[in-house]
């Protein structure tokens, strides 16, 4: 049975792969799922070869070997089918219509050559150690292997010619190699029909090609191009966002420096004090839009009432809008404007946000009798948390400065008779500011008579994240380090210098944000300092550090020039753990690392 050692040998190697391939997580991306297809036919066509080997030593050639033999061509021509679809798939990523199409029209017509295996005649040989099979069934099946291997080596040439100078053709080089053995394997079987090699390359192509599908590398660089287009979705609605706050921003600084003007001249006491809160009007909604709206400095888990209920803001906010669409006159128009990017679930409490939301809704639709009603959400994520901004505008009868300042100015806690109303889909506005206080947020308006008003909500809530285990371990497992310098020169040297190791590297301008981040509980392995910093110096960042945690024990290292070298001892003596000479940055840097990474 020496023509049973190669069959042997692949099926070993495909059940290698198998184990190994299907035993770990991976990325569910098509070309997985075309190479999970060649793993399959490999190992059951290596495993049928194998049995033929068998049975032809042991019994010759009994009737039923001819449809076992059949069973095996379509095995065959179904592996090299399987590798031209994984190549279809690598070559034409970004044309699925033409490649559906393509392998609609390939699957068709291997039906057709399965079904003539049946009708085509098979000639077995099994003499002198010699197994071998010839006849119209192996010529139909040879015509088609070659076909394919054809296609397949003109796929894999025009991708090599497409990415020449690209790190794509690290996945094409070896596809262009594996099809030359396939040919080679064919023209081994057509000479020395007793070497059984097909089943063998054919795992051997598996088994390279494994590692251009496994290699971390070409999983990070998926997964990078997956966030690069989620960020590409986000920009024009970034844009239009933050667009929208500048003109929030520039309309209350106009109004303040025409009611200025006005006021120059103003002999009235009633109009100078009308005029008066007017200013403290808009000059509070701007302070609200700078300090917390786009503040993300202060979105902090750490200080946020996590609510243990988790709910989908968009149902939310549907629901909000359905209820209000039976109480708005037909002449009104409402409009939604909804960010696609705020994350789908969150913590908090639903009932309440949504009370609050249909209240301003209601109030808008009883005031508009014509014009339009408008509904926007958009959010600003740090870290594990996610700053909800909902604008509810409309063009209505708008409010008195008075009203406004009586709302604004409503910071009293919920009272017995509130507690009542709390069951009613409908609140008053000032029972609304209050819930929306009692959740952490508030509620900022901007409002002219007769012209309408627009209310802006602004919440904090914890994201609902599910940790993936298997990157969690690959990527989260590194050790973390973060360096803080207003020098951005100096942050770009300390990043480049970071590549040479196995490390995940952060850098920050501002003092302030590693404290938050400290605060927020996050992890790091190693703290790099620059010390003449401003505002805050490192000797100010680490007090704070010890401040934020109880027990801090971070080997913080402090960056000194060349002319603090002299009393560097004082700063270990203040509680840094090591310092960092800037004018040998490369070689203190690996000292850094290896000393405390």
């Amino acid at each position: 049975m020496n023509n049973l050692y190669f069959p042997i040998c692949a099926v070993l190697i495909n059940l290698l792969i198998f184990v190994v391939f299907f035993s770990k997580k991976r990325i569910k991306s098509d070309e997985t799922k075309a190479y999970s297809l060649l793993i399959i036919i490999a190992l059951l066509e290596s495993v049928l070869a194998c049995t033929l080997v068998i049975l032809m030593n042991l019994f010759g050639v009994p009737n039923y070997i001819y449809n076992i033999h059949r069973i095996d061509y379509i095995l065959i021509l179904l592996w090299v089918w399987a590798l031209f679809n994984y190549v279809l798939i690598v070559s034409l990523n970004n044309n699925k219509k033409l490649r559906t199409t393509i392998q609609r029209i390939s699957m068709l017509i291997n039906i057709l050559i399965f079904i003539s295996f049946f009708f085509l005649k098979v000639n077995v040989i099994n003499e002198n150690g010699v197994i071998d099979t010839n006849g119209q069934a192996m010529n139909v099946l040879i015509i088609a292997l070659g076909i394919y291997v054809v296609l397949i080596l003109l796929l894999v040439f025009r991708s090599l010619i497409r990415n020449i100078k690209s790190s794509n053709n690290k996945k094409f080089i070896p596809l262009f190699f594996l099809a030359i053995l396939g040919v080679v394997a064919l023209v081994i079987r057509r000479v020395a029909p007793e070497v059984l090699m097909i089943s063998l390359m054919a795992a051997y192509a598996d088994l390279i090609m494994i590692f251009t599908i496994e290699n971390p590398d070409v999983k990070m660089i998926y997964e990078l191009n997956k966030n690069k287009k989620l960020l590409e979705s986000m920009s024009e609605e970034k844009s239009n966002f933050l667009f929208s706050m500048s003109q929030d921003t520039k309309k209350p600084i106009e109004n303040i420096l025409e009611v200025k003007k006005m006021l120059e001249n103003e002999k009235d006491l009633k109009n100078i004090d009308t005029g008066l809160k007017v200013i403290e009007n808009n000059a509070r909604g701007l302070k609200n839009i700078i300090n917390n709206v786009l503040d993300i400095s202060s979105i902090s888990s750490s200080k946020l009432v996590v609510s243990n209920e988790t709910y989908n803001i968009y149902s939310l906010l549907n629901t909000a809008l359905n209820n209000t669409k039976s109480k708005i006159n037909p002449k009104v128009n409402l409009r939604t404007n909804i960010s696609k990017n705020i994350p789908t679930e969150l913590y908090g409490d639903s009932v309440k946000l949504k009370q609050v939301i249909t209240s301003i809704l209601f109030n808008a639709a009883k005031y508009t009798k014509e014009g339009y009603i408008e509904l926007s959400a958009n959010e600003i994520v740090k870290y594990d948390v996610c700053r909800l901004i909902i604008e509810i505008e409309d063009s209505g009868k708008g409010m008195s400065v008075e009203k406004l300042n009586e709302l604004l100015k409503s910071n009293s806690d919920l009272e017995d008779t509130d507690l009542l109303k709390l069951n009613n889909l409908d609140v008053d506005l000032k029972l609304a500011f209050k819930i929306i206080r009692k959740l952490g947020g508030f509620i900022n308006i901007k409002s002219e008579e007769n012209k309408g008003s627009t209310f802006t909500i602004v919440i904090d809530q914890k994201i609902k994240q599910e940790k993936d285990p298997f990157y969690s371990k690959y990527i989260f497992n590194k050790k973390k380090i973060i360096a803080v310098s207003n020098n951005l020169e100096t942050l770009k040297a300390l990043n480049g210098l970071s590549n040479n190791y196995d490390v995940e590297f952060l850098t920050t301008m501002h003092g302030n944000d590693l404290v938050q981040r400290v605060e927020d509980g996050e992890v790091f392995d190693l703290i790099i300092l620059e010390d003449e910093m401003k505002p805050l110096s490192a000797l100010a960042i680490l007090g704070k550090l010890q401040e934020a945690k109880k027990g801090f024990n971070v080997p913080t290292i402090v960056m000194l020039n060349k002319n603090k070298e002299s009393i560097k001892e004082h700063y270990i003596e203040d509680g840094f753990s090591d310092y960092l000479r800037k004018e040998n940055l490369e070689e203190e840097f690996d000292r850094i690392i290896k000393k405390y990474i």
